[in-house]
C-alpha cells in the first residue's frame, strides 16, 4: 500500500518488472472480457491464462476488485475533482424564458486516470453513505413444498426457484445482490460488466458478470454448477481472492462451516434437470435424494436407519411422489409402506 499499488501479493513473482507485466496483462484481459464484443472463445482463453499460474489469478482478482471500486465511485470522484466556479448566477425572472444551456464537454481522458490515483482520498472525504442508498429495494421470493417459480428481474436476468426455497434480491445502481436462504435455484444472469451479480449462500458467495449456473444450498451442503461462462466462488471472511473460478461443466461442493471444498467435472444439464421436472442421479446416496424429495413433495418420506449410504443411478420423473418412491424401492430392493401422512422406505 505504501507504494500506491493495489493491496495483495503476486504469489511466486518477486521481480517488480514481471509483477507489473502480469498486472498489465490482467488489466488487458479484464478489458477484453468486459467488452460487448467478448465471445465464448475469449472466456475460454481467459480461463487458460488464469490456470497457467497462481500469479495470473491473483493479479486478475486485484485488478477486477480495483476496477469495481473505481466504477462504483466514479460519479462521486468526478464531482469532487471538478474545479469550483466562482461565477454567481442570478435567479432567472419568472416571465423570461429559460436559456438553453450548452452541453458540458465530456471529461478529458486524463481525468479517468486521475480518478484511480485520487480514489482513496476522495472516497474517504465523500463517504460511502450516498452509495448505500443506491443499493435498491429488497424483494423476497418464497416457494412452498412442491412449488417452483420462474422470476424475471428488472435487469433481464432469469431465475428458477425450486420447491421450499427462500431468496432475497436487491438490484442496485452498482451491483446486483441475491441472498439465497435454504433453497435451490438456477440463474441465467444478464451480462452487465458495470453491475456485478453476487449471490450469498451459507458461508460462501459467488460473483459473475453474466453467466448461467445452479446453486443448491440446504442441509448444510452448498453445490455450485456452471452451464455457461465463469463463476468466481469466495469464502466469507477469507478476503477478496476467490477460492475457485468455475467454468462450464464444473461443480464445486462445500459443507457449510468447513474450509474445505471439492470440484469435479459434471454434465451441467443434470444440475438443471429439476427445472424440467426430473432428478438425474449418478450414484447419488439416499441421504441426498430423500431430503430433496421431502422438499419437493408435501408428504414426508422416512428412511429406515442404515439406508442413508445406499446409492441410486437413474432418472426420476418428479410428477407423482408415490411413483418416485416405488421406483427407488424396486431399484434398491427396499420395502415401501404408506401410512397416514408419511411414506417409509425400509
Amino acid at each position: 500500500m505504501a507504494d500506491g499499488r493495489p493491496s495483495g501479493t503476486l504469489t511466486g513473482v518477486e521481480d517488480s518488472a514481471l509483477t507489473d507485466g502480469v498486472r498489465e496483462a490482467a488489466t488487458a484481459w479484464l478489458v477484453r472480457v468486459q467488452s460487448d464484443a467478448a465471445t465464448a472463445d475469449d472466456w475460454n482463453a481467459l480461463t487458460l491464462w488464469l490456470e497457467a499460474s497462481p500469479a495470473h489469478a491473483e493479479a486478475f482478482a486485484i485488478v477486477e476488485a480495483l476496477s469495481d471500486e473505481i466504477d462504483e465511485a466514479a460519479d462521486v470522484i468526478l464531482a469532487a475533482l471538478e474545479p469550483r466556479s466562482a461565477e454567481i448566477l442570478p435567479f432567472r425572472q419568472r416571465e423570461r424564458r429559460q436559456a438553453v444551456r450548452p452541453r458540458r464537454a465530456p471529461a478529458p481522458a486524463w481525468r479517468r486516470g486521475a480518478i484511480a490515483a485520487a480514489f482513496v482520498g476522495v472516497a474517504a472525504a465523500a463517504g460511502f453513505g450516498a452509495w448505500q442508498a443506491s443499493e435498491g429495494p429488497l424483494q423476497t421470493y418464497r416457494t412452498g413444498p412442491g412449488e417452483t417459480r420462474s422470476i424475471t428481474l428488472a435487469d433481464g436476468s432469469h431465475i428458477r426457484l425450486d420447491a421450499a426455497s427462500t431468496m432475497s434480491v436487491r438490484l442496485g445502481l452498482f451491483r446486483r445482490q441475491v441472498e439465497l436462504g435454504d433453497a435451490e435455484a438456477s440463474f441465467d444472469v444478464a451480462k452487465n460488466a458495470n453491475r456485478p451479480f453476487e449471490v450469498a449462500m451459507g458461508d460462501q458467495r459467488v460473483r459473475v458478470i453474466g453467466t448461467e449456473f445452479n446453486i443448491r444450498n440446504y442441509d448444510g451442503l452448498t453445490a455450485v454448477t456452471v452451464r455457461r461462462g465463469i463463476v468466481a466462488v469466495y469464502q466469507n471472511n477469507e478476503g477478496d481472492r476467490p477460492l475457485a473460478r468455475l467454468t462450464k461443466g464444473t461443480e464445486l461442493r462445500h459443507m457449510v462451516g468447513s474450509t474445505r471444498f471439492t470440484t469435479r467435472q459434471v454434465d451441467p444439464d443434470s444440475a438443471f434437470a429439476w427445472t424440467q421436472g426430473r432428478l438425474i442421479c449418478d450414484g447419488l446416496p439416499l441421504s441426498e435424494i430423500v431430503p430433496y424429495l421431502n422438499r419437493r413433495y408435501a408428504t414426508p418420506i422416512r428412511l429406515a436407519p442404515g439406508l442413508a449410504d445406499r446409492r441410486f443411478s437413474g432418472v426420476l420423473e418428479l410428477s407423482d411422489e408415490k411413483d418416485v418412491v416405488r421406483h427407488l424401492a424396486v431399484y434398491l430392493s427396499l420395502t415401501m409402506r404408506g401410512s397416514e401422512g408419511e411414506i417409509s422406505l425400509s
